[in-house]
């Protein structure tokens, strides 16, 4: 609703502009001073008021300077009982709107200033709307610019394995975003960017990791497990320093939380973890299981269906491990890093076609690490 404010010491003009302006659904404030008007404007902030250029306590034009410097966007429009060239000029180029000769009539009022004003405050609605559009998108950059320059910190880690595995994560993300909503699944009103942006930082934290934990070729002691579990909470209180990624944030803190609340840092349970750290927990882990690391050769893709049907509800998301199996049923999943299956030995090979690569070797993702 907008608010209006009549600032007048006549007060048979204010009862007339308050009528006129509430019969068409304008909440109306009176002010019959000056400082009372003043008050009324720093207090109330309306979006409209009409300013009688002379009122007890305090001079119309003094208070038209004031309000501006309280709210620029307040529309004033200035009421007068003489119609002199040189006031109006100054007071317009003080930041009135318009201005309104005394005496009016309501045929006056409904065909020339409630036009005036309603184009006005569409205008400057209008302007806003324009003014947040830009604002939204200059952050969406920043953040995306924010997330890419972390992104490449975390590819310096290990850019054989790491780059590589939080890509095809987010991938795999992006296509079980999609089968969620079709399943109607609640996803907390976070955008996709925000969701896939967290899932992609997920590992951030592991730049504090020494990196002889993280290329350890064989089970963490106590102590080095410690350490490596504190990548989770040492990520997210990155993210948590910038305005707007503390959504984010969560994710990156909580992405190593079981369903069944046996996971860390805090051991929340079910849908206690937000929705795009259960999203991440489900593709880090499926995409360390089919990976060859150093230590092992990657399983194959069945299998690792397997293990996630297998811990469905106690370290998965049972929902989420659904989208990702009827994803794979569907023919959708298939990993892009994986070779093509070998011809059958009873087929001759054709000429020139290319060898399947080896995979690249790869570093424990958390989620599979070992004690």
């Amino acid at each position: 609703m907008v608010k209006l404010l009549v600032a007048d010491d006549e007060r048979k003009i204010c009862r007339l502009l308050e009528l006129f302006f509430s019969e068409r659904g304008y909440s109306v404030l009176l002010a019959h001073d000056g400082p009372s008007a003043l008050a009324c404007i720093r207090a109330e902030r309306p979006h409209l008021v009409f300013l009688d250029l002379h009122m007890p306590g305090l001079d119309g034009l003094d208070i038209l300077k004031e309000a501006r410097e309280v709210d620029e966007t307040i529309k004033i429009i200035v009421i007068t009982g003489v119609e002199d060239e040189q006031t109006i000029q100054r007071v317009k180029a003080l930041g009135a709107a318009d201005y309104v000769i005394k005496p009016f009539s309501l045929e006056y009022l409904q065909e020339e200033v409630l036009a005036k004003v309603s184009t006005s405050l569409y205008e400057d609605l209008r302007t806003a709307n324009q003014g947040l559009k830009k604002s939204l998108e200059e952050l969406r950059q920043v953040a995306r610019g924010i997330v890419a320059a972390f992104s490449l910190v975390i590819s310096k880690i290990d850019p054989h394995y790491t780059h590589e595995h939080v890509s095809r994560s987010v991938e795999y993300a992006g296509k079980i975003l999609t089968k969620l909503r079709e399943m109607g699944v609640s996803l907390g009103g976070m955008s996709d960017e925000l969701l896939l942006a967290g899932i992609l930082l997920h590992d951030v934290g592991k730049i504090f990791t020494p990196k002889e934990i993280l290329f350890k070729p064989g089970p963490l002691s106590n102590e080095e497990w410690r350490i490596m579990r504190r990548h989770p909470v040492d990520g997210a209180e990155i993210l948590e320093q910038i305005t707007g990624l503390k959504e984010m944030a969560k994710i990156v803190r909580y992405h190593q939380e079981a369903y069944d609340g046996s996971g860390y840092p805090e051991g929340l349970k079910g849908e206690q973890v937000p929705i795009g750290a259960r999203i991440a927990t489900v593709v880090d882990a499926f995409d360390a299981m089919i990976t060859d690391r150093p230590y092992r050769k990657g399983m194959p893709v069945e299998r690792a269906i397997e293990e996630l049907k297998r811990n469905r509800g106690v370290q998965f998301d049972p929902q989420v491990v659904d989208a990702l199996v009827s994803l794979y049923e569907e023919g959708n999943l298939k990993p892009a890093h994986l070779p093509e299956p070998a011809a059958p030995r009873n087929q001759p090979e054709t000429a020139g076609a290319p060898k399947p690569k080896r995979p690249r070797k790869a570093k424990r993702p958390p989620s599979t690490e070992k004690k």
